[in-house]
């Protein structure tokens, strides 16, 4: 039954009878549970087994006194909250200093006035009732704030996703069509300065034949406007094109694969393909500095959320960046490794995937954290502290699992667990 809708009980530790049995009256008149108990071990054990809602405790009794009984109580973290009232009669020194000390909250002198004996124990079972309704508000209130930080979380990570969805949808409809016409007329270009330059040959040669003092007079021309260097630069341009153009197309399905709008609903995807994409899309920050090995094992598809799986990757390969950047000095070797394998955990298949950096690490005292909402170590203005706390929420509605492990100036990873819905995978 709930703490307050019971009669409260009353524990009353002292060694003479006649003020247990005027106690045990009082009390039991107003309607309290009262128990009674002659010496403070008595009461230690009493309180031990059952613990009281108040207690009224004896200063001066032989085997141990009142002092030393409560401070026992108090060193017991089940019982170190209850509120302890100490009685001492008029005669006998009492030391207040000591009674407070020692964990009391008030005292009442014998002979015992039985209007200020009820008085001051109401009013002391009344706060204790008030400090459980207080710590049950606590509570609530912290249960209601962790809630409200992953609404908040879940609300931002939809509206970035849609926004982003929809902007990078728009991208690569824009650049296709242009770089398709661009792709398809650098084919055309190439093969057309293919036939010239043949063709051009072809002239070279016929005049060879026919006409010395005319070819004389076209080699010093060739030669006066360095001819065979552009001869040469031709087809290397030609290629240059199609190289930036089959770039930018494969930018442009990246783009789509990130985004995947029109794909809200679950279904079964190539990780390595959406890591892939990933890595394309982030090129511009890894460049020629880190180096990114590829260790992909042989994975089923998965079923997922396509876009929020790529976010996924988007963060944890982002971060990975940063922390190699943020590292001091860098050095030749900086990398990113990605593996892909097949495990069980608990006799349940999962694809894993582990994404491991050689940057800065995170340091041990925050790594309980860093799935936290809103937890960041970067300065103001450098992130939200949201990248992490979206991903873990992302992987766990996907019925998996993201680790992190970390040496600090070493480097950190991240195994992300997802299961595999096909039972027939042998592993």
């Amino acid at each position: 039954m709930d703490k307050e809708m019971k009669k409260e009980t009353i524990l009353v530790v002292d060694d003479t009878p006649a003020n247990l049995e005027i106690l045990l009256r009082v009390f039991q008149i107003e309607g309290y549970k009262v128990r009674a108990v002659t010496s403070g071990p008595m009461g230690i054990r009493a309180a031990g087994n059952d613990p009281p809602d108040i207690i009224l405790l004896d200063v001066s009794m032989p085997e141990m006194n009142g002092y030393e009984t409560c401070k026992i109580l108090k060193k017991n973290e089940a019982l170190k909250n209850i509120p302890v009232i100490f009685i001492s009669a008029l005669t006998e020194t009492f030391d207040k200093v000591t009674a407070f000390e020692s964990g009391g909250v008030d005292y009442i002198t014998k002979p015992i006035q039985i209007e200020e004996a009820l008085a001051r124990v109401k009013t002391h079972l009344a706060l204790r009732k008030y400090q459980f309704l207080l710590e049950e508000k606590n509570r609530e209130l912290s249960e209601t704030i962790d809630h409200l930080k992953e609404a908040q979380s879940q609300l931002i990570n939809s509206e970035k996703m849609a926004s982003l969805g929809v902007l990078t949808a728009g991208i690569a409809h824009e650049i296709n069509n242009p770089i398709s016409f661009i792709y398809t007329s650098s084919l055309g270009l190439s093969k057309d300065i293919a036939f010239f330059l043949d063709m051009q040959k072809k002239y070279e040669d016929a005049f060879q034949k026919c006409d010395q003092p005319l070819m004389q007079e076209i080699n010093e021309y060739k030669q006066d406007y360095d001819f065979d260097e552009r001869f040469a630069e031709l087809s290397q341009l030609s290629e240059n094109i199609i190289t930036g153009a089959k770039r930018i197309s494969g930018i442009v399905q990246s783009l789509r694969l990130f985004s995947r709008i029109d794909e809200a609903d679950l279904k079964e995807i190539d990780l390595v393909e959406n890591i892939e994409s990933t890595i394309l899309l982030l090129h511009h920050k890894i460049s020629n500095k880190i180096n990114v090995v590829r260790e992909y094992g042989t994975i089923p598809p998965v079923p997922c959320f396509p876009a929020k799986i790529s976010q996924v990757f988007m963060n944890v390969l982002s971060n990975a960046i940063e922390a190699i950047e943020e590292k001091h000095p860098m050095t030749d070797n900086e990398q990113i490794v990605i593996v892909t394998k097949l495990i069980k955990r608990k006799d349940v298949p999962y694809v894993n995937i582990e994404i491991s950096d050689t940057g800065k690490g995170i340091p041990e005292k925050v790594m309980n954290h860093i799935f936290d909402p809103f937890f960041t170590t970067k300065p103001v203005g450098k992130g939200m502290g949201l990248g992490l706390s979206i991903t873990n929420n992302i992987i766990k509605e996907h019925g998996g699992v993201i680790e992190a492990s970390a040496i600090e100036n070493q480097g950190t990873t991240f195994r992300i667990l997802l299961p595999i819905r096909n039972t027939e995978i042998k592993l």
